[in-house]
């Protein structure tokens, strides 16, 4: 398909989220279903107002509509308004983040500021950037209790602050990232060669696995913190990351093991752990955090890994095709951009990413279908688990420079 046909995409799904939003004053939010855990594991639905944070909430439903506002071209005023209304809404309502969740990116106030800072650049409010700063020279860096992770915790944390300093805002400082990368090496637990991150919201549970929770995901904001740096202890630290999941990899299933408590509680217990091929847990996550080691001109092992990753994940991909939904943390979408993601590196073409994007334009967008979304059969317009994200997986695939949401690259944002 044409990227004019993807823009038209991904334009339609902003245009009906924009139209879903609800006003009080000059701010704005949204309704929609997100999973939660209930009695004996069992997932149930709930719905709500939408939070302040980047994951499923305001700022970053207020992030995409900022970019389809500035790739539409003819300035639509009414996506601007509501982009505007939401990010008020994010930043009126970041307090609310409670530790330890505060620093993180998808989940805490540093992402807020980011979606903010970058939506103030696209919309030519400097306001907003104005905003985001103060919010992040608010924000206590050193003493509070933090999560380690990328959606809660340091390393999230740690790769807002460099896309934030790449963007231009003053507050956002590398001694401010270097203190939270010193936090993570404190805090790891250390196996000979791997290192390990607990979680100090589930102290009982195995250090993780993956992008959003786990090793991955914390080795990349390490990398990340080495080139900003040019401190070797933080890659070295990013390299005994990879090395744990290593460790783990199960070369029957050709993937990395989903250790959340959840997933294991009626797991057999001499059996091998379950793997999964989710953005945030098992192979498309991992895939990325490899893709980006080897960007940043970390290979050894890691080629291999990205590669082995990439395979899982198509393969994964191919058998949920016709059944799978369209959200970025564990949809078609999100594993269709790491695909893409893979085939820029390796100089190959995306067939299967494209073949996704073509089955929702046919299944849902032409047909006025509801879309499946990441939260079972429910309906929600949050970038994650929502059709802003799904509006937003077709805008980078017409224009892959946008900054991604599932690997954060600092100058990205710039």
């Amino acid at each position: 398909m044409s990227d004019d046909l993807y823009l038209d995409a991904a334009l339609r799904l902003g245009r009906e989220v924009a139209a879903a939003a609800i006003w009080s004053g000059e701010r704005c939010s949204w309704v929609g279903g997100m999973p939660d855990e209930g009695p004996e594991g069992r997932i149930l639905m709930t719905y709500s107002s939408f939070g302040p944070d980047l994951y499923g909430g305001t700022a970053g439903v207020g992030l995409v509509l900022a970019e389809l506002f500035d790739a539409e071209g003819e300035g639509e005023p009414e996506l601007k308004r509501v982009a505007m209304g939401a990010l008020a809404h994010g930043l009126t309502r970041a307090e609310e983040v409670s530790a330890p969740s505060r620093l993180g990116a998808y989940g805490g106030q540093l992402g807020i500021a980011l979606c903010a800072a970058r939506a103030g650049k696209l919309l030519g409010e400097p306001a907003l950037f104005e905003r985001a700063g103060e919010l992040v020279g608010a924000l206590d860096h050193e003493t509070e209790p933090l999560e380690n992770d990328l959606i809660a915790g340091r390393a999230g944390g740690i790769l807002c602050l460099l896309s934030l300093r790449e963007l231009g805002i003053a507050e956002a400082t590398l001694e401010r990232a270097t203190t939270l990368g010193e936090g993570l090496l404190g805090a790891a637990d250390r196996d000979g060669e791997c290192f390990s991150w607990p979680s100090i919201s589930s102290p009982e549970s195995r250090n993780l696995t993956g992008l959003s929770h786990g090793a991955a995901g914390i080795g990349v904001a390490l990398l990340e913190l080495h080139r900003a740096s040019g401190e070797a202890k933080f890659r070295t630290a990013a390299e005994a990351a990879f090395a744990y999941e290593r460790s783990l990899f199960d070369p029957q299933a050709r993937n990395w093991p989903d250790l959340r408590e959840h997933v294991l509680r009626d797991w057999p217990a001499d059996a091998a752990p379950p793997c999964t091929t989710l953005w945030c847990h098992g192979a498309p996550g991992i895939a990325l955090s490899r893709l980006r080691a080897c960007e940043l001109g970390v290979r050894n092992g890691c080629e291999e890994e990205a590669r082995i990753a990439l395979e899982t994940t198509s393969a994964s991909l191919r058998h949920q095709l016709d059944s799978g939904n369209y959200s970025l943390c564990h949809g078609l979408a999100g594993n269709g951009e790491v695909l893409a993601e893979g085939a820029a590196l390796f100089e190959e073409e995306p067939t299967l990413t494209h073949e996704v994007a073509s089955a929702g334009i046919d299944r849902y967008l032409e047909t006025g279908a509801p879309w499946p979304l990441g939260v079972h059969d429910g309906q929600t317009d949050s970038l994650l688990l929502g059709r802003a994200g799904t509006a937003y997986f077709y805008l980078r695939l017409h224009d892959p420079k946008r900054p991604s949401v599932l690997l954060v690259r600092p100058e990205s944002f710039a």
